[in-house]
C-alpha cells in the first residue's frame, strides 16, 4: 500500500534542469492533518515528508521573506544584502508595502516551470531556464539564444498584472483553505480593479482545473488496488462495519447551492421538476432556465474529495462522472436516490433517510442516518463544508459553477496529496487555454 500513490509513465525533467527549491520549503505542500485516516491508502509522499520541523512549518512572518520560506539552511546563514529593485518593482512596492513581491514573483516562476516547462526547440531537451531582469515574462534558451514567453499555453497566457499576483491568490487560497478567497477580497489586497481581480481568480480557477485530473487518476488507481478481488456480503441486511474498519470509506450524494426562490418565480411554485433539481430551475412561465447550482460529491473518508455541477440527478449524468472515478468493485455508500447502481457496483450499499420508526410515538426511525454501518455522512460534512465556503460568493451563475467547484476540490485535495511536481504536472492543450480567453 505504500505504493499506492506511485505515478506510471511519468517522465520528470533532468535533476540538472530543475528548481533544487521544494514545494516543502515553500511550505504549502504538507498535509494539514498528516496522516490523520488511519490508513495507508493515501500516506505522505517522500518529497512531501518534511525532514526537519522548521520546513513544515507556515511563516509567521507577514512579510512572507525569502530566507525563512525558500531555503532550510537559511537560519544558519548569515543574512545576504538584498538585489535593488527596479522601477517597476520599486512602484509596485509602494502600492502594497506589506506583501514580499521578490518571494511570490520567485513562486510565480517555480510553478510556470514545473508544471509548464518550455523546452527548446533547437537544442533537444533543452529546458529554457536563462531569464531576462527587465522582462520577467521571457525566457531564453542558453545555448542558440532562442526566446519565448513563459506564459504562453498557460492559465498566464496574455496575462497584463504582474507575475507575482497570480502566486500570491495561489499561495492564500491554500493557507485559507477552507475559506475562500474572493475577487473582493483579492481586489482590496493587491489594490487592482474587481475586474482584474475576477480574472486573476479565473486564471487560478483554470490552473486548479488543469491538474484536478491528475488527483483524479491517482484517487482511481488507489482505490483499484485497495479493492481488488474485493466484495461485500451479498446480504445487504449483514453489518460491515467491521469489514470496513480500515479501509476507505466512500461516499456520493448530490446538494443544491444556490437555489430559486418563489420570490424568483414571482410567487410561482415549480412542477416541472421533482426532488433537488426543482429549486435551481424557474417556472416554465419564467422560461425555465436554470439559476441554481447542484453539485454532485465523491468524498473518501479523510481523503479526497471531488465536486461536480450537474443539471439533474438522473442515471446519465450521476453515472458517468462516478465510473469515471470509482472502480467497479469500489464499496459505496449513497441515500436511496440511486437505485440504478445496484447492477453497476457490486458492493454498493444505501440508506433509507425516510425511514419512519415501528413506534407509534415517533415519526422517523433511529437508524435512518446509519444502518449496519451504512451511512453517507462522509459526503454530507463535505456538503456542510462546501456551503459554509461558499457562502462568501453570495452567488455564482450556472454555467461558471464548474470551475469554482473545480478550485474547491483542488485546494482540498492538495491537503490530501501535497503539492508536486511529480503528482500533478500536466500540459494545458489549446482548448483548455481557450477556455478563459
Amino acid at each position: 500500500m505504500n505504493l499506492a500513490l506511485q505515478t506510471p509513465n511519468y517522465y520528470p525533467p533532468n535533476q540538472s534542469d530543475k528548481n533544487i527549491v521544494t514545494w516543502s520549503e515553500i511550505c504549502i505542500s504538507h498535509q494539514t492533518y498528516p496522516n490523520r485516516n488511519g490508513n495507508k491508502l493515501f500516506p505522505l509522499t517522500p518529497e512531501i515528508q518534511s525532514k526537519s520541523p522548521t520546513e513544515m512549518k507556515i511563516p509567521q512572518d507577514l512579510n512572507l521573506s525569502i530566507t525563512n520560506t525558500f531555503t532550510s539552511s537559511a537560519l544558519t546563514k548569515s543574512p545576504t544584502r538584498p538585489k535593488p529593485l527596479t522601477s517597476a518593482q520599486l512602484k509596485e512596492k509602494r502600492k502594497n508595502p506589506a506583501i514580499n513581491i521578490e518571494f511570490f514573483t520567485n513562486l510565480t516562476k517555480k510553478i510556470l516551470n514545473d508544471f509548464y516547462p518550455k523546452y527548446c526547440p533547437n537544442c533537444p531537451s533543452k529546458l529554457l531556464t536563462k531569464e531576462i531582469s527587465t522582462q520577467p515574462e521571457l525566457i531564453r534558451c542558453e545555448g542558440c539564444r532562442y526566446l519565448t514567453s513563459r506564459l504562453s499555453y498557460t492559465p498566464l497566457h496574455h496575462m497584463k498584472l504582474p507575475l507575482w499576483m497570480f502566486s500570491y491568490v495561489f499561495y492564500e487560497s491554500m493557507i485559507q483553505h477552507p475559506k475562500v478567497v474572493t475577487s473582493t477580497e483579492i481586489s482590496k489586497r493587491l489594490r487592482i480593479s474587481y475586474k482584474g481581480a475576477a480574472t486573476l481568480k479565473k486564471r487560478f480557477q483554470v490552473f486548479a482545473s488543469q491538474q484536478l485530473p491528475k488527483y483524479q487518476k491517482l484517487t482511481y488507481d488507489a482505490l483499484d488496488r485497495e479493492f481488488k478481488d474485493f466484495s461485500l456480503p451479498p446480504d445487504e441486511d449483514t453489518d460491515i462495519t467491521e469489514i470496513m474498519e480500515n479501509r476507505p470509506y466512500v461516499c456520493a450524494d448530490t446538494v443544491v447551492l444556490y437555489s430559486a426562490s418563489q420570490r424568483a418565480n414571482q410567487g410561482r411554485k415549480r412542477y416541472r421538476h421533482a426532488g433537488s433539481t426543482a429549486s435551481i430551475y424557474l417556472s416554465d412561465k419564467l422560461g425555465g432556465r436554470q439559476v441554481g447550482t447542484l453539485a454532485h460529491t465523491i468524498a473518501v473518508k479523510q481523503g479526497p474529495v471531488f465536486f461536480h455541477s450537474v443539471p439533474n440527478q438522473k442515471m446519465n449524468t450521476l453515472g458517468v462522472i462516478i465510473q469515471d472515478h470509482l472502480p467497479l468493485q469500489t464499496p459505496l455508500m449513497t441515500d436511496e436516490g440511486y437505485p440504478w447502481l445496484w447492477n453497476i457496483y457490486k458492493s454498493h450499499r444505501s440508506v433509507n433517510h425516510s425511514a419512519h420508526s415501528k413506534d407509534a410515538r415517533y415519526r422517523w426511525a433511529r437508524n435512518r442516518w446509519s444502518k449496519n454501518g451504512i451511512h453517507n455522512q462522509v459526503a454530507e460534512g463535505n456538503h456542510r463544508l462546501l456551503k459554509t465556503a461558499f457562502a462568501s460568493y453570495c452567488y455564482i451563475r450556472p454555467e461558471n459553477s464548474t470551475r469554482y467547484l473545480n478550485e474547491f476540490s483542488f485546494l482540498k485535495n492538495a491537503h490530501v496529496f501535497g503539492i508536486s511536481i511529480y503528482l500533478i504536472r500536466l500540459i494545458p492543450t489549446e482548448m483548455e487555454i481557450s477556455y478563459f480567453l
